[in-house]
């Protein structure tokens, strides 16, 4: 039986900044991992970080990032042993596309430029030097989903997701 464990996103203020923390557990037997949908808190017209970390190699491939937007209060993504779903929201793009599989990962930030910043979205593991940035959607919500890239299952390990947003 495949097993998805998610926290509800919980915050505090640190001078000023607003720091959102949800965490995703899953065991060996799904293709995905994923969040519950964002809250209120956070303002999708400005800038925010994502961060994300993971407890332990996810997938024996590529391990693509997703993020969804949602529409609606009841907004969320489900889904264990097939690709998610969503009850009324919509699948945005690929933050990366590799979060760093092969082993844990320390943390990956990701700049979250609301709208269009002109500039072209960076998502590529290899070009993570030049720093991660995604051009976002205006959404009232946002999840997040890792999915095993090669159609298997991901490694059970547990990802940790943290909003940075000064409100």
């Amino acid at each position: 039986m495949a097993v998805q464990t998610i926290s509800a996103w919980s915050g505090e203020t640190i001078n000023g900044v607003t720091v959102y923390s949800c965490t995703a557990l899953t065991d060996a037997n799904n293709e995905i991992n994923y969040t519950n949908r964002t809250g209120d808190w956070l303002d999708p017209s400005k800038p925010w970080s994502l961060v994300v970390s993971a407890s332990a190699a996810q997938d024996g491939a590529a391990a693509p990032l997703m993020v969804w937007g949602g529409f609606a209060e009841n907004f969320a993504i489900s889904g264990t042993t097939a690709r998610a779903t969503a009850t009324n929201g919509v699948q945005l793009g690929e933050l990366t596309d590799d979060l760093g599989f092969a082993a844990a990962v320390a943390g990956v930030n990701f700049n979250i430029t609301p709208g269009s910043s002109g500039l072209a979205n960076i998502v590529t593991i290899a070009a993570v030097a030049t720093g991660m940035r995604f051009n976002m959607p205006i959404f009232p919500f946002y999840a997040f989903e890792l999915m095993a890239g090669d159609a298997a299952t991901l490694l059970a390990h547990t990802l940790t997701f943290k909003i940075v947003q000064k409100r």
